[in-house]
């Protein structure tokens, strides 16, 4: 088991909103001992004790539910280390001195800083058993993960590497996959002859946020539907398995990946769309226009609305569009899987609707099922009518980083992403990035607050049934 932890990019968003929350919830349930050391390192000029106070103050804001006792039994496990230069071996050498046991290292740095750390702990004597852990996105295109790849075997097995996503972690992820697996019901109908499109779609009301250094620099492609929705898309579109820990899991991963189309530049003008937000006013706030934003150079024209159509060139899959969405600054929060099935058939032909189709819903935030059916309605007329079956999922005790930072601990790397799977996707996405970046898909607009950019009749509209009876289960 790993005894000492140190978390590069201490102070970074990502830490303060997930990573620290999650710790602590480790420490509540027994799994960090008071043996267990956690050094923050950063460049700020902070003792130790600066920076429990400042960890503190953060839980106070992103895990306020935390008990006072809790927080103070878990703050003298913190330390601080003070690093101006992550590239030079001496000072990084100094983070891990003194310390007897092995270091599980978490990169919560932005992904240009990568390389030059990862060179430099290359070049340092650490510990046996000691595992690193690298936030997403995993270079910022094709050429800079197989770099960063080859770099970190000069240290690290592939065994001993973490790539970490954290939709892995969520608790409806586990779900879908126990409904693919286990679930006689939808197994048999769960491909082409009886889905008709997969939309996974995550859409914040969330703007910048002052993440500028890195956003600007990523996008929405790259932040989100090269890694998190991608990955919705091969775990909706995998093969059954005995289990999610199968030791086939990951191969499989691989080869719906591999089976994903890669698009022509013809089918990337016809199924992508990329825009930006001008300013408006969400929840009653105004928020500015993206590119007079701080630390963003408009001449980059990066997207913070992306929807990317793919297909997955297969057996099971042939010709169903997956549908991959993500957009900051909208109207409201959608973070949702939509399975839509295709009407029966009678007699060779598709039963026309005027109210739709069956679908089901996975609510990425709460952890919800829904199942939304047309149903015949008894009496004069034999009208059909939707019904809405709710179902509240069975919730994991540990939230996503906590269930994956407690896997990376126990030397358990299902749940990460492999070198050659980090590498296929980037191998589906390069194109789009390359062809976005010369404009061959022109860059819309859409006013912050609003339900984000035109498209001709391909947004995914939300799909709530009205006058639907409505069933819990």
């Amino acid at each position: 088991m790993i005894e000492n932890l140190a978390i590069f990019g201490a102070t970074g968003d990502v830490t303060k909103r997930y990573i620290f929350p999650a710790l602590t919830r480790l420490h509540d349930e027994g799994c960090l001992d008071g043996h267990f050391s956690i050094v923050g390192v950063g460049r700020r000029d902070w003792t130790s004790a600066q920076f429990q106070e400042h960890i503190s103050e953060m839980l106070g804001t992103h895990r306020p539910q935390l008990p006072t006792g809790s927080r103070e039994k878990f703050l003298p496990l913190l330390e601080y280390a003070r690093v101006e230069d992550l590239s030079q071996v001496d000072s990084l050498g100094r983070v891990f001195a003194n310390k007897s046991g092995s270091w599980l290292i978490y990169l919560g740095l932005p992904p240009q800083l990568y390389p030059s750390i990862v060179k430099a702990l290359s070049h340092l004597a650490l510990p046996a058993g000691t595992r690193i852990i690298i936030e997403k996105p995993f270079g910022l295109d094709y050429a800079q993960s197989k770099e960063l790849n080859r770099l970190l075997h000069r240290k690290f097995s592939e065994d001993d590497v973490y790539r970490i996503d954290h939709f892995l972690g969520i608790p409806t992820v586990f779900n879908i996959l126990g409904l693919r697996f286990d679930c006689q019901l939808f197994e048999p109908i769960w491909n082409r002859c009886h889905i008709k499109k997969v939309e996974v779609i995550w859409d914040e009301t969330l703007a910048l946020e002052g993440r500028a250094d890195y956003y600007d620099r990523a996008g929405a492609l790259k932040d989100m539907i090269q890694n998190h929705l991608l990955q919705m898309l091969v775990l909706l579109a995998i093969e059954p398995l005995e289990s999610i820990w199968s030791p086939e899991f990951r191969d499989n991963k691989v080869k719906v990946l591999r089976s994903v189309r890669k698009l022509s530049k013809a089918e990337i003008q016809a199924h992508t769309t990329r825009a930006t937000y001008q300013s408006g006013r969400i929840l009653g706030k105004p928020v500015s226009a993206y590119a007079m934003e701080s630390g963003v150079v408009p001449e980059r024209k990066t997207e913070t609305f992306a929807q990317v159509s793919m297909w997955v060139d297969n057996e099971r899959w042939q010709g169903v569009p997956f549908i991959l969405r993500s957009g900051k600054a909208l109207k409201k929060e959608r973070k949702e899987i939509l399975i839509h099935f295709k009407n029966p058939r009678r007699k060779g032909r598709r039963l026309p609707s005027k109210r739709g189709h069956n679908i089901l819903h996975f609510n990425l935030d709460t952890d919800e099922m829904n199942l939304e059916l047309l149903n015949i309605e008894g009496g004069a007329g034999m009208r059909r009518k939707p019904t809405r079956m709710d179902a509240q999922l069975s919730s994991q005790n540990l939230p996503p980083y906590a269930r994956l930072f407690l896997e990376a601990m126990s030397g358990n790397s299902t749940l990460f992403i492999r070198n050659d799977e980090v590498e296929e996707m980037w191998n589906i996405v390069q194109p789009i990035a390359d062809s976005w970046g010369n404009n061959l898909v022109p860059l819309q607009t859409y006013r912050a607050g609003s339900l984000g950019p035109s498209l001709e009749g391909q947004t995914p509209k939300p799909h709530h049934l009205k006058e639907a009876q409505v069933i819990d289960v």
